[in-house]
């Protein structure tokens, strides 16, 4: 199952090389061990995450703002309606 959220993050903080992309991805598994994978795009404004269960969400979106609020402290994560039509 794959839910995909909305990142804001301040623009000097964006992630602008696939080394940094790659390096948060990693962080995101490493702090949610449910989370099957993590894709990030859109320089880290786009997290689409895959679990087994519904009720691993929880701890995948858990890490998903717990990574990004140390990039960057006034991060805010979201679930878009539209970003989860498919």
């Amino acid at each position: 199952m794959k839910r995909t959220y909305a990142i804001k993050i301040k623009s000097s903080k964006l992630l602008k090389t696939e080394e940094q992309i790659k390096e948060v991805e990693d962080r995101i598994k490493e702090t949610a061990s449910e989370c099957k994978s993590v894709e990030l795009s859109d320089e880290g404004q786009i997290a689409t995450v895959e679990v087994e269960k519904v009720e691993d969400f929880v701890a995948a979106l858990n890490a998903v703002v717990n990574v990004f609020r140390k990039i960057d402290d006034k991060s805010e994560v979201s679930y878009k309606f539209g970003l989860n039509n498919n």
